[in-house]
């Protein structure tokens, strides 16, 4: 009964949300590639963990132009017309590198893919933050998420499968289901823009002081946030620990049980994807009620552990310990994080605040791979989650800093 209770925390969002629920959750059904893109560039190419890790990183460096570029246009164009020419072409991308099979142009194509694909992402995000206001971001982020998760679940079971046997549909698959998705962009969602009148409605809300109207440049806007730049600078350090499950993970399996390895690792992301499927309601009821940057100190508890103890796993079964811990953090930390951003950025300037912010946190997923790729040259892959855990470590007691620095900012406001 609980469970179905918890349910009840998605009625009454906008239309919006839901139609961007299953469009997530389409385009996730196909999401193939990145998952498996360590082990394509190992199996199929033949690439030492170094140069992986060294064309991961350029992949995810692409975007980071792309982001700058778009924030712009984001704030003063239509946010569709843009999201939906990105991931277009995107899409059509993977679909050419279907048909180049084993080849050193598929992962030059595919950081092309990512400098366009980059600009989504802003766009993406002021749209979800137009959509949504304080009081149902972190239901509508949780769904949203939920529906992404949805897909997943099913996808990763069939691209371990696809990557074994069929490695182009992999490309395929994930430009099609891409495709797809984008249609009920096109036919359902509205340009979300705010107009004059919802800005100066916000402008003049005293419960949405953190998305007030900024006059100046983005980055003078952004230093009159300290405390969400210290937050954003402290989730790229999380994201260096969290990506680092599609990194050393897979690389691990793969030593550990030779020619399983993919399928092993398509197993324990359905695991995860089942985990989020079925908790995601449930963890976010009880987690409601807790400001944003605790539920994001309690998720990084679990990377810390989740992660940590694959550093003395050689078991199959302990990877899927592992995984029910880490992945509990995973559903907290990816909606809280969205809604503590959305609350902090000024109305008209959420796409350059996206842009930038994202750029941010990009640092900690693009140099995951690298860095860790040339730690493990010299060092084991346990040693690599001993590391994972130690950086966590670090972020934790950062977070534990900022709230206690933002508490009594607050309360020495409130004194005077």
């Amino acid at each position: 009964m609980r469970m179905l209770s918890s349910f009840n925390q998605y009625r009454g969002l906008p239309k919006e949300i839901y139609i961007i629920t299953i469009q997530r959750f389409v385009n996730s059904l196909g999401g193939f590639v990145y998952p498996f893109l360590t082990m394509f560039l190992s199996k199929r190419l033949g690439f030492e963990t170094d140069t992986i890790g060294l064309f991961m990183l350029a992949a995810s460096v692409a975007g980071i132009p792309g982001s700058i570029i778009s924030g712009h246009l984001v704030d003063r164009m239509n946010r569709k017309t843009i999201l939906l020419t990105s991931r277009t072409i995107s899409a059509i991308i993977f679909i050419i590198c279907g048909f180049l099979g084993n080849t050193i142009w598929v992962p030059y194509l595919l950081i092309v893919s990512s400098f366009i694909g980059s600009f989504s992402g802003p766009a993406s995000g002021a749209m979800i933050a137009d959509l949504t206001n304080p009081d149902n971001r972190k239901q509508s982020y949780s769904l949203l998420y939920l529906g992404m998760n949805l897909g997943l679940a099913f996808g990763f079971s069939l691209a371990g499968y696809l990557f074994e046997n069929y490695t182009r549909w992999l490309f395929w698959g994930d430009g099609i289901t891409s495709l797809l998705s984008l249609l009920l962009v096109v036919f359902f969602i509205r340009d979300t823009r705010p107009t004059e009148i919802q800005i100066k409605k916000i402008n003049e809300s005293e419960d949405r002081v953190g998305e007030k109207e900024e006059q100046g440049n983005v980055l003078d806007a952004m230093f009159n946030r300290p405390f969400l730049m210290g937050f954003v600078i402290i989730s790229s350090i999380i994201g260096f620990v969290y990506y680092q499950h599609g990194f050393i993970m897979q690389l691990q399996l793969e030593n550990l049980f030779p020619n399983k390895g993919a399928t092993y690792f398509g197993n324990i992301m359905l695991v995860n994807t089942i985990i989020v499927i079925v908790f995601t309601p449930i963890i976010m009821y009880y987690t409601r009620k807790y400001k944003p940057i605790v539920n994001v100190a309690m998720a990084t508890i679990t990377y810390i552990i989740g992660f940590g103890m694959l550093g003395f796993s050689k078991e199959l079964w302990l990877f899927y310990v592992a995984v029910v811990i880490w992945t509990t953090g995973e559903i907290i930390a990816s909606v809280n994080t969205g809604v503590y951003i959305s609350n902090h950025s000024p109305v008209n300037q959420r796409g350059r605040f996206n842009s930038i912010i994202g750029m941010i946190q990009f640092s900690g997923r693009a140099t995951a791979p690298w860095i860790m790729g040339i730690y493990l040259v010299s060092h084991s892959n346990e040693q690599g989650w001993i590391l994972t855990a130690f950086v966590g470590i670090i972020a934790l007691v950062l977070l534990v800093m900022l709230y206690l620095g933002e508490e009594h900012h607050k309360n020495k406001i409130n004194n005077n």
